[in-house]
C-alpha cells in the first residue's frame, strides 16, 4: 500500500513539474510545485490545479522582428576611416580624431570625393591624398 501511494505521488510530481515548465514557470518554482506535490499530494495537487496552472507570460525574443530604431542608427552613422568611431553621416570632420570625412574644394567649396585629384566642378587640384 505504501509503495502504491509513493508511486502515485512520484507520477503526480513528475506531471506537475512538466506541466509547470511547459506553462513558462522557472526551474525553481516548477521544482517547488513538484516537491510539494510529492510530499503532500492531497494539498499541493489541488492548489497547483487552481493556482499554478496559469501560464506565465515571458517576453519572447523573435528573430524575425526588425528593430527599426537600431537599423536607423546604423543607417544614419558611418565609420570613421581613421579611428573607426561611429559618426553621423552629415559630419564633415570626425569629432573623435579630427579626420576630414568629407573634403571640400578650396576654390569652389563643393564637396569632393577623397580619391579625386582634381575638382570636377572648377578643375582646381585637390589637397586630398
Amino acid at each position: 500500500m505504501m509503495t502504491i501511494s509513493l508511486l502515485i505521488g512520484a507520477v503526480a510530481a513528475y506531471w506537475v513539474y512538466n506541466d509547470a515548465r511547459g506553462r513558462g514557470h522557472d526551474l525553481g518554482s516548477a521544482l517547488l510545485w513538484a516537491v510539494g506535490t510529492a510530499a503532500a499530494l492531497i494539498i499541493f495537487l489541488p492548489l497547483y490545479l487552481l493556482i499554478g496552472r496559469k501560464s506565465v507570460m515571458k517576453p519572447r525574443r523573435n528573430e524575425d522582428i526588425i528593430d527599426v530604431e537600431a537599423s536607423l542608427v546604423d543607417e544614419e552613422t558611418i565609420k570613421c576611416p581613421m579611428c573607426a568611431g561611429r559618426v553621423k553621416e552629415e559630419f564633415k570632420i570626425c569629432p573623435y580624431c579630427g579626420f576630414t570625412l568629407k573634403p571640400v574644394c578650396p576654390s569652389c567649396g563643393k564637396e569632393l570625393n577623397r580619391e579625386w585629384r582634381v575638382c570636377p566642378y572648377c578643375q582646381t587640384p585637390t589637397e586630398t591624398k
